[in-house]
């Protein structure tokens, strides 16, 4: 029988009711989406998830995990992300379909599947390191790294389809930017002189 820190165990509980969430708002937004794609891909999430939630929920019952069987979620679109502006003038603005609320259009599909599976990966990590049981980590770091691997993939698509461009930074303000980082010379590191309360600290700065 699995000893739980209290914490712990309210980690896990949080990711079980988050995972059966977003298993039924992928499956509602995958009757709705009219893009092929997307459709395939909101199954895949589920299939992904659904996975997880029969993992932590053998964790929860003590019934424990085969941590070789922990994998990552592996992305199976083909889209090669664009920087920059790839046509300023088609770029869709947002739309808010507020005539019939019973149907969302695939912008707000896939930006709503972005954010959640984002949500995702930050509150797995988070939930990681207030974990006690090496096993539960685990857990928790799987669903994050999973999650982290989702959102990329419906970026990717809505990079493709022009839902979600990303601006490029100035060349010229990257190299100078660039310049003010540099390595650390051989021999060098960080010395500590003491001398009772009048000790003295010498550190290096911008080291990489």
């Amino acid at each position: 029988m699995r000893t739980w820190a209290s914490h712990e165990f309210l980690a896990t509980t949080e990711l079980l009711r988050k995972i059966t969430c977003d298993i039924e708002l992928h499956s509602l937004f995958a009757s709705m989406t009219s893009d092929r794609d997307m459709k395939d891909m909101l199954q895949r999430h589920i299939q992904s998830m659904n996975s997880t939630l029969q993992r932590a929920v053998s964790v929860l019952q003590n019934k424990g995990m085969d941590m070789s069987r922990l994998s990552m979620y592996q992305p199976q679109a083909q889209y090669r992300p664009h920087t920059g502006f790839q046509d300023p003038h088609m770029i869709p603005a947002p739309v808010m379909n507020m005539e019939s609320p019973s149907r969302v259009n695939d912008i707000t599909i896939s930006t709503a599947i972005l954010l959640t599976h984002k949500a995702g990966s930050v509150f797995g990590m988070m939930w990681a390191t207030e974990c006690v049981d090496p096993e539960l980590r685990a857990l928790h770091v799987m669903a994050a790294n999973n999650c982290q691997q989702m959102a990329y993939e419906i970026w990717q698509l809505m990079n493709a389809r022009g839902y979600y461009e990303v601006p490029s930074m100035p060349m010229n303000d990257i190299q100078q930017m660039s310049q003010t980082f540099q390595p650390m010379a051989a021999g060098m590191g960080i010395t500590a002189t003491t001398g009772g309360m009048g000790g003295s600290y010498t550190g290096v700065r911008h080291m990489i």
